[in-house]
């Protein structure tokens, strides 16, 4: 392995002597906390103090003199930028790097910055910037080493991927080696790379046809209609941009809390793609033949009969019924396809969040949670696209396999059907899960990229999987006998998109999520997640985070989808606290036809507060506990489930048994019969004029019949 701590007798001469101190050389940042005056040697040189010193860096250092961040013609220069204080990661391209670059761009060997258009050399400037923020800058022992990207997006709002090769070394972006590290200056952390880091402007759609182990898929993008429902929207993302440059920067006041404005809204998608291998082997279609010229598949018609026989068996029609008309909305095929799409750009480390789920710890820094000691299988939904949508599981397992001899600790699957460790005095650890088969699309492991494949779109990214992912019959069948716990963040795709979950808080502008309609001009919405808003180190969210309406709001939230008809009980999660409000809710087919669901609920009240003080913690004898449950659903509510602790506890104290003086409940909405290829929604109307009560949405539960009113009581986790 390399080694990557700072090569003294070369970084010392480049710095320059500001940066020698007495014996023995060491390279420390200076702390805000710690007075200057206790220092009798000159202090730390900024980034671009050690750039303008070292000869091998002269091509970046005059784009960052160039280079503007922002649009507006008064924007500081980078250079400017990266001699202010901060904590900027930089991974800055050598001069043959960069050299390499220009004569990749323009086909010529004397090629210089001179000949680049201005959006070209932005994109070389600002991709290779990271501002941490309040954070840290990154060094070498905090970068991802599986192919994993950074937490933080660069300055062009792309996530870097990084990984190991076999030598060890470092490698951003999949071909930019880190050759030098960890030089530690007064604003960051610069390391310098061996190639110009320039993600892929491409759409997702487009890297999965370009895959050389998609074809098939890549095929189906195309005929179906959906690589162009994909394309990049960079026209809708500058416009919002644009329109909202006066907001840049700013603040927005609520209760004692100042919430940054979101200022960009990026468009982006999720893809998960079956390899031509998988094809093959589950399904029996022959290797696809490909015209590199035309860039075409030229087998299609000889495998079209045996896919359309694999897909009807899946859904349990007849294949005569599927028509070759694949852009139709109708055609089971275009749904296939739709079936692999995500609203929503996420990286692996945004498919779940960790944060309070049963027995996990998440350390020191809610800003930054531990990425092991993981305990228990954590889970998602998302909707997928297409008419009907769809709804698709991701679940990730504990850091050891939950299951004997099972691959796959920490590994992500689709559409995972477990069985639990559920009773009172359970872990809710996995006993059992449902095996993969060709057709079921259960269980299907998302697996490694090929390594000459880029999977990192300018809108999006596109994971392998190891099976073929189909909204089966049994998929159905099986998620419609769940209970469906979705957080509030899975259902707004710009939350993934604008990398937001579980790393910032903010306020949006009125139209800004698409999943939230008809809001009145007294609505204000926020984002909060537990660490970047003050607390007192005990929320009862599921995972950490929610969205807060404030104001005399008035808006429509829609709803995911049920994956099968049927009667479900709908609930919502609410911490209950003195500041929050009464809301009327109602529920409908139409945005602007709903009806209302009982009497306003009180979001104020305290347990003591309802009727007959029903909230009584356990007891540990089981038969009581039940009891007391049952009290408590006849007044409308369910306490907390069991799988997920206020954080003060790490994951120890669940919300289900903490303090009855501010609980964390479940708001029963109403039991109906719902279908799943129909669309509700739910709207929600303060019913009191106050502009600074607050409503709190976290996560809803759509929950089948089988399990509120089964054979056996509904677990408490």
């Amino acid at each position: 392995m390399k080694n990557y701590k700072n090569n003294l007798s070369r970084w010392a001469g480049l710095l320059g002597a500001g940066m020698l101190l007495a014996a023995p050389f060491s390279f420390t940042s200076c702390k805000e906390d710690i007075s200057e005056d206790a220092y009798a040697i000159k202090s730390m040189q900024t980034m671009m103090d050690c750039i303008n010193a070292t000869d091998t860096l002269t091509e970046i250092k005059a784009l960052f003199d160039e280079v503007r961040l922002g649009r507006s013609s008064n924007a500081s220069v980078l250079s400017s930028v990266l001699s202010a204080r901060g904590n900027y990661t930089v991974f800055a391209p050598s001069n043959k790097a960069v050299k390499l670059h220009l004569q990749k761009l323009t086909g010529k060997e004397d090629a210089t910055l001179a000949d680049l258009t201005q959006e070209q050399k932005e994109l070389i400037a600002l991709n290779c910037i990271i501002d941490n923020g309040s954070n840290n800058a990154y060094e070498i022992a905090d970068f991802p080493n599986d192919g994993g990207t950074f937490s933080i997006s660069n300055l062009k709002d792309r996530r870097l991927a990084c990984e190991q090769n076999d030598q060890n070394d470092y490698v951003i972006n999949g071909n930019a080696v880190v050759t030098q590290s960890n030089v530690e200056v007064s604003n960051g952390m610069l390391h310098v790379v061996d190639h110009v880091i320039a993600p892929s402007t491409n759409s997702v759609a487009e890297l999965v046809q370009r895959a050389d182990n998609m074809r098939i898929l890549g095929h189906l993008l195309k005929i179906t209609g959906w690589a162009d429902a994909l394309a990049v929207n960079t026209e809708s993302e500058e416009e919002y941009e644009l329109a909202n440059m006066s907001y840049a920067g700013s603040t927005r006041r609520f209760v004692k809390f100042d919430f940054p404005y979101m200022e960009k809204r990026v468009v982006g998608y999720t893809v998960f793609a079956e390899t031509d291998d998988v094809y093959k082997n589950q399904w029996g279609l022959p290797d696809p033949v490909y015209d590199e010229v035309n860039e075409e598949l030229t087998n299609w018609d000889a495998m079209k009969d045996a896919f359309k026989t694999q897909l009807a068996a899946a859904l349990g029609v007849d294949a005569s019924t599927i028509s070759d008309d694949y852009t139709s909305p109708t055609n089971p095929i275009n749904q296939f396809v739709a079936y692999h799409i995500l609203d929503g750009g996420m990286a692996t480390d945004e498919f779940v969040h960790h944060h309070n789920e049963y027995g996990y710890d998440y350390g020191t820094d809610l800003k930054n949670p531990l990425k092991s000691g993981y305990t228990v299988n954590v889970w998602d939904y998302y909707t997928t696209k297409g008419e009907p949508r769809g709804l698709l599981k991701i679940t990730q397992l504990p850091d050891e396999p939950p299951l004997e001899g099972q691959d796959g600790a920490r590994a992500f699957y689709l559409n995972r059907i477990s069985s639990y460790d559920n009773g009172f005095d359970g872990d809710y650890h996995e006993l059992s899960c449902i095996a993969n088969t060709a057709t079921n699309g259960i269980n299907i492991k998302v697996e490694a990229l090929n390594g000459n494949n880029d999977n990192n779109a300018l809108n999006g990214f596109y994971f392998p999987i190891n099976g073929v992912l189909v909204n089966s019959k049994e998929v159905s069948d099986q998620l419609g006998r769940e209970r469906l716990r979705i957080d509030i963040s899975t259902m707004l795709p710009e939350i993934a998109s604008n990398d937001l979950r579980g790393r910032s808080a903010r306020y949006f502008p009125q139209g800004y999520f698409s999943n939230i309609t008809n809001e009145s001009q007294g609505t204000q919405i926020y984002y909060l997640q537990d660490g970047y808003v003050s607390s007192n180190g005990a929320w009862k969210d599921y995972q950490g985070d929610e969205i807060l309406a404030s104001g005399r709001f008035d808006f429509v939230l829609k709803l995911p989808p049920v994956p099968k008809d049927g009667y479900y009980e709908l609930r919502m999660g609410a911490s209950l606290n003195n500041q929050r409000c009464m809301v009327q809710v109602y529920i409908g087919e139409d945005p602007l036809s709903t009806t209302p669901i009982g009497l306003p609920i009180d979001e104020r009240e305290t347990v003591a507060m309802i009727p007959g003080q029903p909230w009584v913690a356990d007891t540990g004898d089981e038969v009581t506990d039940r009891e007391n449950d049952r009290n408590l659903r006849n007044q409308g509510y369910m306490k907390a489930p069991n799988y997920f602790c206020t954080d003060g506890s790490k994951g120890k104290t669940t919300c289900r048994n903490d303090s009855p003086s501010s609980p964390a409940l479940r708001r029963i909405l109403e039991t109906r019969y719902f279908e799943r290829n129909k669309t509700y929604y739910l709207r929600f109307k303060s019913a009191i004029e106050s502009d600074v009560t607050q409503l709190m949405l976290d996560y809803f539960e759509f929950v089948p019949k089988n399990i509120y009113n089964g054979e056996l009581p509904e677990d408490i986790w």
